[in-house]
C-alpha cells in the first residue's frame, strides 16, 4: 500500500510539472479576408478610432496591435483564454484594417 501511495504521488508531481496551462493565441489559419470599397473601410476605420489615418499598412498595424493588447488585458482580467483570429479588410486586394471577433475558450 505505501508502494502505491508512493507511485501515484509521483505520478502526480510528474504531472504538475510537465502540465502547463495553454496558451490563447492568434490564429491566423482562420483569417478571413473581405474586399471593401474605400469609403466602407474609411466609414469602419472611423468608428474604431483611426479618424485621421490613412487606410493602409499603418491602420491594419494599428488596428492588429490595439486588438492584442486589448485581448491579452481580457484574458488577464478574466483568467480565461481567447482563442481569435481577423476579418481582414482590404482594399484592392491590401489589408487596411482588422478586425478580432474573439471566440473563448472555457
Amino acid at each position: 500500500m505505501k508502494k502505491l501511495g508512493l507511485i501515484v504521488a509521483a505520478l502526480f508531481f510528474v504531472i504538475l510539472i510537465t502540465v502547463t496551462p495553454a496558451k490563447a493565441a492568434y490564429l491566423p489559419e482562420y483569417d478571413k479576408y473581405v474586399e471593401v470599397s474605400y469609403e466602407d473601410a474609411r466609414y469602419i476605420a472611423d468608428l474604431v478610432g483611426l479618424k485621421g489615418i490613412p487606410l493602409g499598412e499603418e491602420t491594419a498595424r494599428l488596428s492588429f496591435e490595439f486588438q492584442e493588447t486589448l485581448i491579452a488585458k481580457i484574458e488577464k482580467r478574466l483568467n480565461t483564454e481567447i482563442d481569435h483570429y481577423y476579418i481582414w479588410l482590404t482594399v484592392d486586394g491590401q489589408p487596411v484594417l482588422g478586425i478580432d471577433p474573439p471566440v473563448p475558450m472555457f
